[in-house]
């Protein structure tokens, strides 16, 4: 009980009420307001809204997920604008198998999830544009056989298989570009989960569909 009175003085000792300097804030923030209306990048929503093309008299932004800002119509598959009105998921054509599939890295030993993870993406994305994962757990883990090259590597003696966890994860600002160099993929697309059927095989579809 005397730690806790204890922790209660210390908390109160080094508390701040912020309500009491709102006022001051608000102040601050006008100060710039100027200077954020002739900022070209100014937006409602994020940088993401900077207008990149015109078609006609209307101008988009091609990394925008602002509705207003999407180009109807787009018919490129690398493109976000590509059936901006569903929710689309990024997908990647591995370059040894030709499959559509989302995107895999290894987990090595001591590595934790959050760490594989943030490596994955800057793989892909080179830290030109990001992605905000959601959750602490694994949407879903698939288990798989060795293919025969797996079998034939001497790191994967006495090992039966391969676990994948797949986790969530949201496009959150950058046009997304991808450096092919590095991965074990050679195209990615933009799909809607009505047209995965598409490219998935039906295997890989059940699982994750």
């Amino acid at each position: 009980m005397e730690y806790m009175t204890l922790r209660s003085q210390i908390m109160n000792e080094y508390h701040c009420n912020i309500k009491a300097h709102i006022e001051e804030f608000e102040e601050v923030v006008k100060l710039n307001e100027d200077i954020l209306t002739d900022n070209p990048y100014v937006s409602k929503m994020n940088l993401d809204n900077f207008p990149t093309h015109k078609m006609g008299d209307l101008t988009y932004a091609a990394a925008s997920k602002n509705f207003a800002n999407v180009d109807p119509s787009c018919s490129d598959r690398r493109s976000m604008h590509y059936a901006a009105e569903d929710r689309a998921y990024l997908i990647f054509k591995n370059k040894y198998t030709q499959e559509w599939e989302f995107p895999t890295t290894s987990m090595y030993f001591g590595q934790s999830f959050l760490r594989a993870k943030q490596n994955l993406m800057v793989k892909y994305s080179e830290n030109k544009w990001k992605v905000k994962f959601f959750g602490q757990l694994p949407l879903i883990h698939t288990v798989r056989d060795f293919t025969i090259a797996e079998q034939e590597s001497k790191p994967n003696d006495g090992l039966k298989g391969v676990r994948t966890y797949f986790f969530g994860a949201h496009h959150w600002r950058g046009l997304p570009e991808i450096n092919f160099e590095n991965v074990d993929h050679d195209d990615w697309a933009w799909i809607p989960k009505r047209q995965l059927n598409e490219y998935f095989t039906k295997q890989y579809y059940d699982v994750f569909i």
